[in-house]
Formats: structure tokens, C-alpha cells, sequence
């Protein structure tokens, strides 16, 4: 049941007390919603004083005189107040929604701030950051200002197909692949980081417009024979005098490790009692993966080798280094300090004069050493999963990029299942007389 008003007439107000908290009274909308108070004064008439509270915040103003006793020609009347009130409350619920929509509208995730809130963390998981990906989504989607000024709310496969269209004609697959890879892991962590103000449909137009492109297998196919690897691994060594880049070539081909795995090896990884190196995993993925490392045996040949480089070294210093050189004049340079490896792309140059050396065809990349050794341990009937997991892979990626070398290393095993079909003629058997005379 209501109360009874205490403020709807002059004579009723007349009676309260003075306070400088209004008394109120609800006009719409219940608790919270809006009310009209009466502040009594102590001198002369009272004022009315409209309130409404949203989205917890609580917003007050003076409406004006009320018409009590002595009240000037422009005071307000109770009903008049109602009103007032009520026209103030619909006017201030349009104004904090029209600067809601603004705020909104300047904060409304981006393609944009998907994308450097993704390199943000990218560099802030990899202490030396990550240079490619973030050159690679700088240059093709930051630098496109049409689609990195797209809402994510708006974002459709459309959209994404448009900008694809713009940039990947003169692109290998590989390399517009690994692109949209990056593009994909930074739209999804926008979505579940902002999952009120993207709808749910955004996601499902993220996964159509970022859709894989059939893969070149030019690169799976660059598999090379013991010997070439061999080769290899001499000309790294000769062509750099302080052997550090012949090191770096003969880890990759006797792990078959990554290049970002090889480079963040230390020296107590390399177990050289056992003959073997604890191999770091890989920090591809979003999920957080437990760093067990990877113990993958190699030859005693190759420890022999890493001897310089592991012998009255603390355990946690990097393994693998490079000199650090500056220009001290024209054409002279001086050795500075020495550092790891960095980004796959330092050794560039070192790769292409082994590579010349080795007698290598021009376009071989050094990820062949990896794919070399994956297939040399299935050649030997080394298991599939066992196999992924020396190589810090899926037995699906094995069986998807390497499925032929699958084929021909299971089929000796095969074979013994054959039995012949034909009919055998039986051997006759004579009398042990007859073979005795």
C-alpha cells in the first residue's frame, strides 16, 4: 500500500521541518527510479529537487521555489513539480545514453586494437618480442586503414575476404597462411576478451574469412639425403671461422628442432653422458603449455662438437652465440660481444654460402633440416607418435605433411603379412631307401 504524501500540499509541507535533506517521494519507476524531494528551509519557502538513480549512479538537481506560504508568482505547485520531474529524469536518461553511445563508439574494439593488443602480448610472453609477426600484421593489416578501422562488432568473413583480395595475389600460400594464422589468434582473443559488446556471430565470420588457402607442399618436399646434409653441416662450419653458425646448422639437423626452439637451448641442456639435448617446446599456440622440454638423442659425433661451447660455461648461459661487430672505419669492423641468435632470419646470409658450398639448389631453406629429420625417423620405422614427439609436433600434422614417408616406411613391414596366392605345386616325396642308394 502507498504512503500517504507529506509534500503534495502547502499545508502538509508547512508542518515539516527544516532539513537540508530533501524529503522524498517516488514519481516513477519504484525504488531507484525517479522521485521528487522537498527541501524544507528555515527562511521563507522550500525548493523542489528532482532525483533519479541509473546504472547506479545517482543524479540530483533543483527544479525550483515550491508555491508554499509567502512563495514569489513563479514558484512551483506540486503537480507542476510531478511534471517537471518527470521531463527532467526522460531528458537526462537521453543525455548519459547519447554519451554512452559516444564513449562506446570511441572504445568499440577495433580490427585495429585487436591487432596491437595481440603483438602487446606476443611481446610481452617472448623476451626478445616477436619481430616477424608483428612486422607481417603492421605491414598488410595496420597499414591497411579501411579494414583496421572496421569494428569488430561489424567484422564479416566479407569484410576479411576484401581485405585478402587487396594484398595476397603476389603471395605465396605459406606466407598468406601464416598470416591469416596471426590475423585469426588476434580476432579471437579480441572476441573473448570483449564477449558483451562483439556478438556471438563475429566468431563464426572470423573462422569462414580466415579460412586456410590449399598449402604449397613445395616446402615439404625439401627433404635431403644423409649425405647432402653432411655436406651441409661441413660448409656451415667452413665458411665462419669461429664456428658458431656450423653449431647452430648441426643442432637444427641432429634435433630437428625449430629455429626458435634451437636458439633458446642453454648449456645444461646438452646432456653429454647421455647424448642428448633437452630441446625447449615450441611457444606456438594460445594455450599455456607446461615447458617440459623435449629429450631428443644424438650422436656422439655432435656432442663432440659442441665441446668448445659447453665446456667452463655456467649451465644457464645461452649455448648457441654469435659475434656482435660495429663499423670502426670504412671497411674494417670490430668484435664487440657476443650474443644468441635472435630471429630466424640473422643467419640468412651464413645459410646462403653453406647453402652454395653444399652445392645446394638456390631455393632450399634451412626448415629442410627439420623436415629431413622427421623423415629419416620414419624411414627407420620409428613410430609416428614417437616421432611427433621428438619433433614438438601432432601425430595429425605427421600424418597430413608426411603421410607418403609413412607409407614407405610401414610398407617393409607390410610385406611380411604377404603370403603367396598362387597354387604350390607339392614336392614329392621319395623313400629314404631310394635316397640313400
Amino acid at each position: 500500500m502507498a504512503q500517504p504524501s507529506t509534500i503534495d500540499s502547502a499545508a502538509k509541507r508547512a508542518k515539516l521541518l527544516p532539513n537540508k535533506n530533501p524529503y522524498w517521494q517516488g514519481v516513477s519507476g519504484g525504488r531507484g527510479g525517479v522521485s521528487l524531494g522537498y527541501r524544507r528551509s528555515a527562511r521563507g519557502p522550500g525548493s523542489w529537487v528532482a532525483k533519479i538513480v541509473l546504472d547506479g549512479k545517482r543524479v540530483e538537481e533543483r527544479l525550483g521555489a515550491a508555491d508554499d506560504a509567502g512563495a514569489e508568482s513563479e514558484s512551483i505547485s506540486f503537480p507542476a513539480a510531478v511534471t517537471a520531474s518527470l521531463a527532467w529524469a526522460r531528458a537526462q536518461i537521453a543525455r548519459i545514453g547519447s554519451e554512452g553511445q559516444e564513449a562506446g563508439a570511441a572504445t568499440a574494439p577495433t580490427v585495429r586494437t585487436a591487432v596491437e593488443a595481440y603483438i602487446a602480448d606476443r611481446a610481452k610472453r617472448q623476451s626478445k618480442g616477436d619481430i616477424g609477426t608483428a612486422g607481417r600484421l603492421r605491414k598488410h593489416v595496420l597499414a591497411d586503414e579501411r579494414f583496421a578501422a572496421l569494428e569488430m562488432s561489424k567484422l564479416t568473413a566479407r569484410a576479411i575476404q576484401a581485405w585478402r583480395e587487396r594484398f595476397t595475389k603476389d603471395y605465396a600460400q605459406t606466407s598468406v597462411n601464416r598470416l591469416l594464422n596471426d590475423l585469426r589468434a588476434a580476432l579471437n582473443a579480441a572476441i573473448d576478451a570483449n564477449r558483451q559488446a562483439i556478438p556471438a556471430t563475429v566468431a563464426a565470420e572470423v573462422r569462414s574469412g580466415t579460412k586456410a588457402l590449399s598449402a604449397d607442399a613445395n616446402a615439404r618436399k625439401q627433404v635431403l639425403p644423409d649425405a647432402a646434409i653432411r655436406k651441409l653441416i661441413e660448409a656451415a662450419f667452413d665458411i665462419d671461422s669461429t664456428g658458431d653458425f656450423g653449431r647452430l646448422i648441426l643442432v637444427m639437423a641432429a634435433t630437428g628442432a625449430r629455429f626458435s626452439q634451437v636458439e633458446r637451448l642453454t648449456v645444461s641442456d646438452v646432456q653429454a653422458a647421455r647424448c642428448r639435448i633437452m630441446v625447449p617446446p615450441s611457444r606456438k599456440g594460445r594455450a599455456a603449455k607446461k615447458p617440459t622440454p623435449i629429450a631428443v638423442p644424438v650422436g656422439a659425433d655432435v656432442i663432440d662438437r659442441l665441446q668448445p661451447v659447453i665446456s667452463n660455461r655456467r649451465g644457464d648461459e645461452p649455448l648457441l652465440l654469435r659475434w656482435i661487430s660495429k663499423q670502426v672505419g670504412p671497411v674494417e669492423w670490430e668484435r664487440v660481444e657476443r650474443r644468441p641468435w635472435g630471429s630466424s632470419f640473422v643467419p640468412a646470409r651464413q645459410w646462403a654460402k653453406a647453402r652454395d658450398v653444399a652445392g645446394l639448389p638456390a631455393d632450399t631453406v634451412m626448415l629442410c633440416l627439420r623436415h629431413s629429420s622427421i623423415v629419416r625417423a620414419l624411414s627407420v620405422n620409428v613410430p609416428v607418435r614417437l616421432v611427433a614427439a621428438l619433433h614438438d609436433t601432432s601425430v595429425g600434422m605427421i600424418e597430413q605433411h608426411y603421410s607418403a614417408y609413412i607409407v614407405d616406411a610401414t610398407e617393409e613391414l607390410a610385406r611380411r603379412a604377404v603370403t603367396p596366392l598362387a597354387p604350390i605345386e607339392a614336392t614329392p616325396l621319395r623313400p629314404v631307401s631310394g635316397v640313400a642308394a
